[in-house]
């Protein structure tokens, strides 16, 4: 019988964490709120932490 180690595999998929600078930006959020989640999460984040945090983007009318 052979030995196998019990390792833990990264599962292949998409990242777990995201540039928190980016994700505000995308957001539409202010320099203000985008350091405000830069001291809460640090530079990345999984996006589920990312998605509680921040705000809704501002509506855009045509």
């Amino acid at each position: 019988m052979k030995h196998v180690d019990n390792r833990q595999v990264r599962v292949p998929g998409p990242p777990r964490d995201h540039c928190v600078e980016s994700s505000c930006g995308k957001a539409g959020m202010s320099q203000k709120e985008t350091q405000r989640m830069l001291k809460l999460l640090g530079k990345r984040a999984a996006i589920h932490e990312l998605s509680i945090n921040v705000k809704d983007r501002p509506p855009k009318f045509r």
